[in-house]
Parts: C-alpha cells; sequence; structure tokens
C-alpha cells in the first residue's frame, strides 16, 4: 500500500532548484495550483518503524532544500494523504491562505534562543526553599529573556515566547541574511551563572503562520500525523 507524503508549500519561481528525491529515495514530485507549488512523494506505507529517523532525515532535507532558497510551510513531519486526489483537494481548499503567509514571510526567517537552568542540585531541605529556588530561577530566565531581547530590538520583526517545562523558548522573526548579526547580538548578552542558554536557526518561520495554515484541517482518512 502507498500514501502521498506532502513535505511542504512555497511560491513558484523559475529560479528555484528543487530535490530530486525524499523519502525512502521515493522521486520529489511537484504540484502546481497557480503560484502556488507543493512537494511531495508517494511513499510505500506505512512506514518501517526501524527507518523513522531516517525517514525525518530525508523529510528535513527536502524542505531545507527549498527553504534555503526561498520561504517555505512545511508540513507536519511525515504527514500522509490517501492520493493525489485527497492531497489536491486539500491544497485546492487551502490555496489562498498558503499564498497570503508565503507572501507575508518571503524575506524572513525563525531564529532562535532557549533559556534554562544550568545543571545544579535544588535545595530539597525544605518544601518552602525549594519552592523558593524554584522561583528564582523563574525570575531569573524571565530577566534573561528580557534582556536579549531588548538587545534584538532592531533586529526582531516579532517574537513568540513559549514556557517549556524547564525554561523558555523565543521565537524569533528575522530578515533573511541577517542570521549571522542575531547570533552575535544573542552571543553579547552574557549569560548568568544559574542559566544555559542555546541557539539555533535558521528555521522556516512556522511559528509566525496564520493559526488557518498552522493547523490545517486534515481529516482522518485524508492525512495522518
Amino acid at each position: 500500500m502507498s500514501r502521498v507524503l506532502a513535505y511542504c508549500g512555497f511560491q513558484h519561481g523559475p529560479q528555484l532548484s528543487l530535490p530530486s528525491a525524499g523519502v525512502q529515495s521515493a522521486p520529489v514530485q511537484v504540484m502546481d495550483l497557480s503560484a502556488l507549488r507543493l512537494l511531495w512523494s508517494e511513499v510505500a506505507w506505512p512506514l518501517d518503524p526501524e527507518r523513522m529517523q531516517q525517514g525525518a532525515v530525508e523529510f528535513h532535507s527536502v524542505v531545507h532544500h527549498i527553504f534555503k532558497q526561498t520561504a517555505v510551510i512545511p508540513f507536519r513531519l511525515l504527514s500522509v494523504f490517501e492520493d493525489e486526489a485527497a492531497m489536491a483537494a486539500f491544497a485546492a481548499e487551502n490555496q489562498r491562505s498558503f499564498i497570503e503567509d508565503l507572501g507575508r514571510l518571503k524575506h524572513f526567517v525563525q531564529m532562535e534562543f532557549v533559556v534554562y537552568p544550568a545543571p545544579v542540585r535544588a535545595d530539597r531541605s525544605s518544601g518552602k526553599a525549594y519552592l523558593e529556588q524554584k522561583a528564582g530561577m523563574r525570575r531569573a530566565i524571565e530577566g534573561h529573556v528580557s534582556a536579549v531581547r531588548e538587545a534584538l530590538d532592531e533586529l526582531s520583526q516579532q517574537v513568540v515566547v513559549r514556557e517549556t517545562k524547564n525554561g523558555h523558548r523565543v521565537f524569533v522573526l528575522v530578515d533573511r541574511g541577517r542570521e549571522e548579526a542575531f547570533r552575535e547580538k544573542v552571543k553579547g548578552v552574557s549569560v548568568p551563572k544559574e542559566l544555559s542558554r542555546r541557539v539555533s536557526g535558521p528555521w522556516p518561520a512556522a511559528e509566525f503562520l496564520s493559526e488557518r495554515v498552522k493547523t490545517p484541517q486534515i481529516t482522518p482518512a485524508a492525512g495522518a500525523k
């Protein structure tokens, strides 16, 4: 049995190069919908669990091949449709939203940094001491995030902060081509000894997609997460 696996959507450009192979070394095919292009492959389904990690690498390789050249809307990892007709119906229904987001994000990329506690022994001498230590760490993280955001003020077009189990993850929309300037600005803010920080990117601006595009309605019969 086979399924149609969707990689990403992007705006047509005659100068863009396309990858030749994707997941399972399957040929990468293109669906044309006016200015919108979708990349997909027909793959054996279900995927072999032992090749899941390799499949993820192949999937991201296809997406980043396009992303290095222009803005993309990546599909969820290893999302599949029943067949090409189901994918075409989904694309037609969401075409306008995809094009609007691609136009809005055309010249931007997503950079990220994560702030979290440095390895340290928790004070469990009492419940009060533990809670005070935890509250102090939270204040330290929030303060550092604010300091970095201030340093990035001239570079950031939009910022989204998400609290994680162990810290804060910050997504920053910046102009494509200013990734190194972003790294230098972040590097210029010293990290308090009780904290750790990690920077990554550039990535497709997935965190800044409109809600309709970020969470498209793919019916269980048409796609799988």
